[in-house]
């Protein structure tokens, strides 16, 4: 698990993400990334093209058991 640290970033709140989670999130400057609440109260953080690409994945899973 990491510890991330808020701080004051202009005239809002921010964090600064530990380089291992970079890495694992395959994350570059630029990109977008989403923080989903679960349903136990914990959050999930994604890199959006990974989570569009999970998406996809289940959409097409539906699809191939609908011509089944």
């Amino acid at each position: 698990m990491a510890e991330l640290k808020i701080q004051v970033i202009g005239e809002g709140l921010g964090v600064t993400l530990p380089k291992e989670v970079v890495e694992q999130l395959h994350l570059h400057a630029g990109d977008s990334i989403s923080l989903e609440r679960l349903p136990h109260g914990t959050y999930r953080l994604a890199n959006v093209d990974d989570k569009l690409s999970e998406q996809m994945e289940l959409i097409e899973g539906y699809m191939h058991e609908e011509d089944a």
